[in-house]
């Protein structure tokens, strides 16, 4: 009898984990990697030393997660790590570096590295077999031309990016580090620091149009208001279309039209 009821829950046990298998995998593959990596990976800031950068770039991969990111042109950078993961950091005129992360580092949450020069080899020169007979005229004519193909490629100047920017970067390379971002709030940080980077972007295009006199002489603002005064505008109203080319008169009229209810905020307070 005994056997025979032991049966029995050996039995239920075995269908009630047939009937929630699906529920229990989804779960595991969720919670898997949170509990690996939850409480070991930190957001590694970090300095390149070199005072020879002069605006380089140098690549900076983490190899045992394969995440990346590249330095500022002030040689800062940050990259998310473990314990014991090794970083890597290469460009081509610096030798190759590799460092791993120790439990000193990691707990410092800040690495400071120098880079030694490396020596760049030119590939083997050949001399053309082309008989040359004095004549500039007809030596040049023999010469065979290859034409360089023109793709319609413009070159563009490569802006840096902000701080925002950088960090986001961090969260690209896997979806276990995109997870932890959003589970420990970072990543909603660091979209609103880059809400206020745009803004402060606007802001500071907006203060180069118009001269300080106008806004003391024309508008009645004290020298401590201008900036108060021009993020009241971009956060109230839509500001970025008058900051366009050739749209300087118009901006100015929009100042002059919103500043007195400005002033009477201020006076409330």
């Amino acid at each position: 009898m005994k056997e025979f009821f032991g049966l029995i829950t050996t039995s239920k046990v075995r269908l009630f984990l047939f009937r929630n298998f699906k529920t229990f995998f989804v779960g595991f593959l969720f919670l898997f990697p949170v509990l690996m990596y939850g409480q070991e990976s930190i957001l590694l800031e970090g300095k390149i030393l070199n005072d020879s950068l002069d605006g380089s770039f140098i690549n900076i991969i983490n190899k045992n997660t394969g995440t990346g990111t590249i330095n500022s042109a002030s040689g800062n950078f940050s990259i998310r790590v473990r314990k014991g993961d090794t970083l890597e950091f290469s460009a081509i005129q610096y030798k190759k570096l590799e460092v791993v992360i120790t439990a000193l580092t990691f707990e410092a949450a800040y690495l400071e590295v120098e880079l030694l020069p490396g020596l760049t080899e030119l590939d083997e020169v050949k001399i053309s077999n082309i008989s040359l007979t004095g004549n500039l005229a007809g030596d040049i004519g023999d010469i065979e031309v290859n034409e360089v193909p023109n793709y319609g490629l413009k070159r563009r100047n490569v802006r840096e990016r902000t701080l925002s920017e950088r960090k986001m970067t961090v969260y690209g390379g896997s979806p276990v580090d995109l997870l932890l971002g959003h589970l420990n709030g970072e990543i909603k940080m660091l979209k609103k620091l880059r809400e206020n980077e745009k803004l402060y972007a606007l802001v500071e295009k907006a203060r180069d149009i118009a001269p300080a006199s106008y806004y003391l002489e024309e508008l009645n603002l004290k020298e401590s208001m201008i900036m108060n005064y021009l993020y009241y505008c971009a956060e109230t109203y839509s500001l970025k279309p008058y900051l366009e080319e050739g749209m300087e008169l118009e901006f100015m009229q929009f100042l002059k039209k919103h500043a007195s209810e400005f002033l009477d905020l201020q006076d409330l307070d």
